[in-house]
């Protein structure tokens, strides 16, 4: 990512406060260890100072207290409270100025006159809009995707390649759907009779959140009644499956291959490390947090943090695998007590007696 800014522009757009050299020219934003010639980097600690040596940058990010010091680097400064966010304001501005889309309607969409979009909507191309869908201002659907009926996306959203959005869906303001993700399958809802699993109808619809980011080949089921709902500003990784009717709060996270079974129940701010198992009719309380793996039974405290199979409070898991390690230790010690104990059955009485006395 290239783009062509002075040191006094990237203070200006990042809150920095410049230290000299204020006209250098930047280019291209890099890491700290990979940095380049007309790069800007940053530090985030200056107990990490001495990988300043050699460093071929142009600019640097470093923290206030970097003030009055001597740091190992020959150019321009840019002082932040919290230089890694500094560093994150200068990529939104840099990736805004990409586009990454052709604007206006492909000649091969094919949309729905019953459709309604609304201004500076862009749709790529083969891809379908049906009866009722209302697309919200400055939405960008890339090509090959599917909206179905009656479906409401509202402003600001990007919808990648391949999404299927199915009918009765709504995504408010601000959502990113990345490629492949599917909003709106039926629900995984059978019930058993005369002999066969019947399918259950699943009439409801799913609902996400403003500012919410759901990444490639997930899936969220639609309620089997009412609404499977995601909350404001809460992100889920690749290959992540939500039940029907869940119901997950704002601000969470949910990281890659979480599955999440019907009619659970997650809050605000809560995070499911990677391939977290939840059972279904549970509630996960507001900050919870699970670690990877974890199988979860039942409902888990506000707050609390679990981990293992089955889930359980962390220090407790912790303990038991601490006991684990040590089976091979303690198999060995069993078998020769054991083995004691089976020479001490075939002694006679005297000479059980000499072996207690150690004769």
């Amino acid at each position: 990512m290239t783009f062509n800014l002075t040191v006094t522009e990237i203070a200006k757009i990042t809150g920095a406060e410049t230290a000299g050299k204020e006209e250098t020219p930047v280019t291209k934003l890099c890491a700290l260890d990979d940095a380049q010639e007309g790069g800007v980097c940053y530090l985030t600690g200056l107990e990490h100072a001495d990988q300043l040596k050699d460093l071929k940058a142009a600019a640097l990010f470093v923290p206030e207290e970097a003030k009055g010091k001597e740091l190992p680097f020959n150019g321009a400064l840019l002082y932040a409270k919290n230089p890694e966010w500094a560093f994150i304001m200068l990529m939104k501005y840099a990736d805004a100025k990409r586009q990454k889309h052709t604007a206006g309607i492909h000649p091969t969409a094919v949309i729905s006159p019953n459709a309604k979009l609304g201004e500076n909507v862009s749709v790529g191309a083969y891809t379908v809009i049906e009866d009722g869908a209302v697309i919200g201002d400055n939405t960008v659907i890339f090509p090959q995707c599917y909206i179905g009926k009656d479906v409401t996306v509202g402003k600001n959203c990007y919808i990648y390649p391949q999404v299927v959005i199915r009918e009765d869906c709504i995504l408010k303001d601000y959502v990113i759907l990345q490629a492949g993700a599917k909003i709106g399958s039926d629900g995984f809802g059978f019930t058993f009779h005369e002999g066969r699993h019947q399918k259950i109808p699943q009439i409801g619809n799913v609902v996400i959140g403003s500012d919410v980011e759901i990444q490639s080949n997930t899936c969220i089921d639609r309620a089997k009644i009412s609404s499977t709902v995601i909350g404001d500003n809460t992100k889920i990784d690749n290959l992540v499956q939500i039940g029907h009717n869940v119901r997950i709060g704002m601000s969470s996270i949910l990281c890659a291959q979480v599955g999440v079974a019907g009619t659970t129940d997650i809050g605000n701010g809560v995070i499911l490390a990677g391939q977290v198992g939840l059972a279904g009719h549970m509630k996960i309380g507001d900050r919870a947090q699970v670690g990877a793996q974890s199988g979860v039974m039942g409902s888990i405290p506000a707050g609390a943090t679990y981990f293992g199979y089955p889930a359980m409070p962390q220090k407790e898991a912790f303990r038991q695998l601490a006991v684990l390690r040590k089976l091979p230790e303690i198999n060995k010690e069993f078998k020769a007590f054991k083995k004691q104990m089976n020479e001490a059955k075939n002694l006679s009485f005297f000479g059980k007696l000499k072996k207690l006395l150690g004769l």
